[in-house]
């Protein structure tokens, strides 16, 4: 079974996230991870993205979705460095069955 990765900078959005999930892409596995510090100006967010992306990488998911548009070239550079597509929560919002996913299925398939 895929297994698809948020990574979002509020918990707020988690909830979000499952119900686009359920209602896009019933059966897929989602994994959720929190970083309210990505939007510090005080920060490199491009380290602290790819390490992000490294831990969902690391909890074994095959595509990232990124919730805040601002951040999501840096995911999908970070991602697709780790070898796996991202995109963002607008473009998986407007998919059905991950039609939108760079590479299209196989991309969420093991």
């Amino acid at each position: 079974m895929a297994t698809v990765g948020f990574l979002h900078v509020a918990a707020a959005h988690v909830h979000a996230a499952r119900r686009l999930l359920a209602e896009h892409a019933p059966g897929v596995v989602d994994v959720h991870l929190v970083d309210r510090h990505l939007l510090d100006p005080t920060i490199d967010p491009c380290k602290r993205i790819a390490a992000r992306v490294g831990e969902l990488v690391g909890r074994d998911v095959d595509a990232v979705v990124c919730t805040w548009p601002a951040l999501l070239g840096d995911v999908a550079r970070a991602a697709r460095d780790r070898g796996i597509a991202a995109i963002g929560v607008e473009e998986f919002a407007g998919v059905t069955g991950g039609a939108g996913i760079p590479g299209g299925m196989p991309a969420l398939t093991r």
